[in-house]
């Protein structure tokens, strides 16, 4: 994992500019993505980074946004269809599904070098490794994107040797997302510590009400809480890196006492019901149809203020909150890293075509714009440029978060090693979580999967 300090970088122009454009916006200001009576303010840019070929070109894109409607989905496909009207010989075929079906099915397309052309990447070494080890990825041009704004840092975990294999979407970090009127309506207030939240939770539980919605079958949320739960007891992300890099282990007193933490709350019921067989599209649906009263996530949720597929009164009510302080760690102490973007497939039979195509999305006036403007998420690049002063009051408060951030996680801890390590350190979570591993045993299952991983 690093030490996040690239992620800190990234909103430090925009801690006043936030706050002077976040005065226009009221409870329920419109989201950007969706107004009618400024086209030109929401339509891609027109300037493509370069020439792309005349001769007919077909690229297959496969993405992890499966939601084509909604949010940043819309956002990819809307400047995609820019992209195609502007370039009547470039097809461009989109194939998208969610995160854990698309990590499964890249494997197949890697096993048998038949990548398609343009692919979403996590600059982490459990997606990215085995691609570059096996020669698969296309080494991008550095200073064909210079001038796109990309934030210091970002692009460290796409490169290796200092050579360059992918682009970061965006800044991804975790926030509880709550329903205000059901904290309201029940005399709820936010937690600002652990204990509260753990208050809140039996409070929920007292009126029979869903405390968090979370994806258990997917898993790999859980390991994030633990990261938050393991700095809540010493104060510090490194102590996870040590532990993953063998300088301590798992059984240390801290990192013990953060997994009967985080256990705490499972044995309290504080994730919703069925949270074992849940997906990351079923926790997000029973939280934004108002069956549960918090949703723990990643900023890229900001679009759930203006989906439709939820009601008015729903998205008019939801909001966000930092992960609760301890004695120990603050609620600027943050799960936050760069995370999704995109690499190019080293056997694409248009490599020229699928790399102008790049240029052309990561074009400021496109990608940072349209995604800053649709509530869908925050860039990888710099944009505070592109505030309107009507943002919804959910992005102003994930702003918040995000501006006010004194430390970060990095890579969360699932995604530093293979993909051997990835799913061991799951199923252990899962497995304390249900109740069927004591916290010891789970610290030894964590240290079996790193010592695998390093070889030893």
């Amino acid at each position: 994992m690093m030490n996040g300090k690239g992620i800190k970088l990234v909103l430090a122009s925009l801690m006043v500019s936030v706050g002077l454009a976040g005065c226009g916006g009221g409870n329920n200001a419109p989201a950007a993505s969706t107004p009618t009576d400024s086209p030109e303010s929401t339509a891609p840019a027109t300037n493509s980074g370069g020439n792309t070929p005349e001769e007919k070109v077909t690229l297959k894109f496969f993405t992890a946004l499966a939601d084509r409607a909604n949010g940043s989905g819309k956002v990819e496909q809307d400047i995609i269809d820019a992209y195609m009207k502007e370039h009547p010989n470039v097809k461009i075929e989109v194939e998208a599904l969610q995160d854990e079906p698309y990590k499964s099915k890249i494997k197949v397309y890697a096993s048998s070098n038949q990548l398609p052309d343009i692919i979403q990447a996590w600059g982490q070494p459990s997606f990215l490794s085995p691609l570059l080890d096996n020669d698969l990825l296309l080494e991008l041009n550095k200073s064909d994107f210079e001038g796109d704004q990309f934030v210091a840092g970002s692009m460290d975990g796409f490169s290796k040797d200092d050579k360059l294999y992918g682009l970061p979407r965006g800044a991804d970090y975790m926030v509880m997302y709550y329903n205000k009127k059901i904290f309201a309506d029940n005399g709820i207030e936010v937690p600002k510590t652990t204990a509260e939240l753990m208050d809140v939770v039996k409070k929920l539980r007292d009126k029979k009400i869903n405390p968090i919605a979370m994806n258990g079958m997917d898993a790999w949320t859980l390991p994030i809480w633990y990261e938050f739960a393991a700095q809540r007891v010493n104060g510090d992300f490194n102590k996870m890196d040590e532990a993953v890099a063998r300088k301590i282990s798992f059984t240390d007193a801290d990192l013990v006492t953060a997994a009967k933490d985080m256990k705490a709350f499972a044995d309290a019921k504080a994730f919703a019901d069925g949270w074992l067989t849940a997906d990351y599209g079923a926790a997000r649906n029973l939280f934004g149809q108002g069956q549960a009263a918090m949703f723990f996530m990643g900023a890229w949720e900001s679009g759930l203020a203006t989906d439709e597929n939820f009601s008015e009164d729903f998205r008019n009510n939801v909001g966000a909150f930092a992960f609760p302080a301890s004695d120990k760690g603050k609620t600027t102490d943050v799960a936050a890293w760069y995370g999704g973007g995109y690499a190019v497939s080293k056997n694409s039979k248009h490599p020229e075509a699928a790399v102008d195509f790049l240029k052309y999305f990561f074009t400021p006036e496109n990608w940072s714009k349209l995604l800053w403007q649709a509530g869908a998420g925050t860039p990888a690049q710099q944009f505070d440029q592109f505030l309107t002063g009507s943002e919804t009051n959910l992005q102003k408060e994930l702003i918040d978060v995000f501006s006010t951030m004194t430390s970060s996680s990095g890579t969360p801890l699932q995604d530093i090693g293979d993909d051997e390590f990835k799913q061991k350190v799951m199923e252990a979570h899962q497995s304390l979580l249900s109740d069927k591993m004591s916290a010891e045993d789970f610290a030894k299952a964590l240290d079996a999967a790193s010592d695998k991983f390093a070889g030893k």
